[in-house]
């Protein structure tokens, strides 16, 4: 290994490939956890990729453009980016490559999975296109529209308190997302934006004082060599570790860190050597950085006068297009009890099972290994895949960014769905939203376990249902609550977390339990109903007692709803009370309050 410091090493392009291949050695040995590889299926592999880029390029192999988030914007046969550029005339260049890094960006942000019900109508065109192309489309009238710039000189600019202060139904509205138009995760994608502006703002050496994503354009020229012609030469580590860097802070909690550190996209494998130190079973993959530092290149190249060196060091992308081909050629295959618990999955989501094919979370192990294995099997396919086009050592060789465009990324796609015609329309019985509630729940329980704050505990009552939590809050320290253990219930709407749970406590609480909802203050109702303001459905108070931002929203979480309650408990508002008696004696007589609430905790502690 490099002798750099683990959380710097893994968070470098050189680890994917290095670590990815550990998984690959226990392949060639047939050890791997979770799937068998069967190389007798390489040839097929390399004829199908291969026979999938003759015939849409066959001869001008030299053609094909590199992977990146451009091509996506030009769906439909529309060239939208020169449109842009039409419009700009006049605009100093170097402002119009940051708004081209603005755009690329802030587009490859929103490049989630989209979901099979959901497209995108063009205002203009009519064109409607769902996928990934429609959020390309989408995000590319996102940003025509203004909401992320907050200079209202220059409406195309992304800037971090445009970011920071973005409303999410603005941004909804402008995808078109609706209750008959679902976008799948369509508040996560707008949580990432509003985190995106605070790391931008948080890095000012590389996005400048107002936090705007194309000043990296700046310091990637301090850190260039000019060249006689008048372009300049950046290592492709430079821009690398400006992703790395300035955008570490949208990473949610509950990633893998070391020595404290986030390492981003990276996940303990139990197809690593185990003999070592924890960090050294982590296989880095960085898939969003190497999508986004893949985009922002070509424009920067084509209009920055950049020529970027190194370029070699990236590696194909380990998502469930390169990946799920590898799988449905049979070159990698599941073990049958890694099968059986891929579909004993169904039910733990509460999906209808619509064919024979398992289900996995992002952070399950075999969804690790196979990520692994995708970038190790995209290297190796590469020089085969020339040489069966016959290109081997010419001007046209591919490289691996035209490999991934125009052959694994889009055979995968054809062949999946060919195979699985109906495969992305398994939803909730509840519908659709109900397994996107699902989905952000286990991700919720699972910071709870890894990173939860003292004095509280919350999951799911049967794992077989994440829609009923029960949970545990403790008494808060120098109250007369202290000590006590208090049980209480979350239940989740089916489209959370567009709307907020209701919580109910599940044992005798004493409480003055103010209702001045402008102080966000407690209601406890005598069957144990929870009333608080971050509990309350989004938007205006319609009473205008509060206002909407201490009202629920989507950005809140089951960790915050109980640091309120906790809150709550310690520091009660008694200017209007649920529970008049527990007011009264609040106010008249302190230690008689004391002493009913210490009654109370020992009787939740079964004393």
């Amino acid at each position: 290994m490099n002798s750099m410091d683990p959380e710097i090493y893994l968070r470098t392009l050189p680890a994917v490939r290095e670590r990815c291949s550990l998984v690959y050695d226990q392949a060639e040995r047939g050890i791997l956890t979770n799937f068998d590889l069967d190389s007798a299926k390489f040839d097929d592999v390399v004829h199908y990729v291969a026979g999938i880029i003759k015939r849409d390029f066959a001869p001008n192999y030299g053609d094909i453009p590199p992977h990146g988030r451009w091509g996506n914007f030009e769906a439909g046969g529309i060239p939208r980016i020169q449109n842009l550029l039409d419009e700009w005339t006049g605009v100093a260049k170097s402002e119009v490559v940051k708004r081209l890094v603005d755009l690329f960006l802030v587009s490859v942000l929103l490049d989630a999975g989209a979901g099979n019900k959901w497209k995108f109508t063009e205002p203009k065109t009519g064109f409607s296109i769902g996928r990934s192309e429609g959020t390309a489309v989408a995000s590319y009238y996102v940003f025509k529209s203004g909401i992320l710039s907050s200079d209202p000189s220059n409406p195309y600019q992304v800037d971090a308190e445009a970011l920071k202060t973005l409303n999410i139904d603005h941004v909804l509205q402008e995808i078109q997302h609706s209750e008959s138009n679902p976008i799948d995760g369509s508040v996560g994608r707008v949580e990432l934006l509003r985190s995106l502006g605070y790391a931008l703002e948080a890095n000012p050496q590389f996005f400048g004082s107002i936090g705007r994503p194309g000043n990296m354009f700046d310091y990637l020229l301090q850190h260039s060599i000019s060249r006689p012609d008048g372009r300049h030469l950046v290592a492709l580590p430079t821009i690398w570790e400006v992703l790395m860097t300035g955008l570490n802070p949208i990473w949610p909690k509950g990633r893998a860190t070391v020595n404290g550190v986030s390492i981003g996209d990276a996940w303990p494998c139990s197809s690593m050597p185990q003999d070592g130190e924890e960090w050294e079973k982590i296989v880095p993959f960085h898939k969003l950085s190497q999508w986004l530092c893949y985009s922002i290149v070509v424009p920067l190249e084509r209009y920055g006068d950049i020529v970027f060196t190194e370029k070699d060091t990236q590696t194909g992308l380990p998502e469930y297009r390169n990946g799920g081909l590898l799988v449905d050629l049979g070159l990698l295959k599941l073990k049958p009890a890694v099968v059986e618990k891929g579909l004993a999955n169904y039910k733990v989501l509460g999906v209808i099972k619509e064919d024979e094919v398992p289900i996995f979370l992002p952070d399950d192990d075999v969804v690790v290994e196979w990520r692994a294995m995708t970038v190790c099997v995209l290297d190796k396919l590469l020089p085969l895949v020339n040489k069966d086009l016959g290109i081997s050592g010419t001007k046209d060789e591919l490289i691996l960014a035209q490999l991934l465009e125009a052959g694994t990324w889009k055979g995968g796609r054809e062949i999946a769905a060919k195979l699985r015609p109906g495969s992305k329309e398994m939803y909730k019985k509840s519908g659709a939203k109900g397994n996107t509630a699902v989905r952000r729940l286990m991700t919720e329980y699972k910071q709870l376990i890894n990173d939860g704050p003292d004095g509280i505990s919350a999951g799911p009552i049967d794992e077989d249902n994440f829609f009923e939590w029960e949970c545990l809050i403790q008494g808060p320290e120098d109250t007369p609550f202290e000590g006590g253990v208090f049980p209480a219930t979350l239940t989740f709407p089916s489209d959370y977390p567009l709307s907020p749970p209701t919580m109910k406590f599940t044992c005798d609480i004493f409480h003055p339990n103010g209702i001045q909802i402008i102080h966000a203050s407690l209601i406890v109702y005598k069957d144990g109903t929870v009333c608080i303001s971050i509990l309350h459905a989004p938007g205006d108070d319609p009473n205008m007692y509060e206002s909407a931002s201490e009202r629920w929203s989507p950005i809140q979480s089951v960790e915050k709803i109980l640091i309120s309650v906790m809150s709550m408990l310690a520091e009660p508002n008694d200017e209007s009370g649920a529970n008049i008696d527990a007011c009264k004696v609040w106010r008249n007589d302190r230690k008689e309050y004391g002493r009913i609430v210490r009654a109370n905790v020992r009787k939740t502690l079964g004393l």
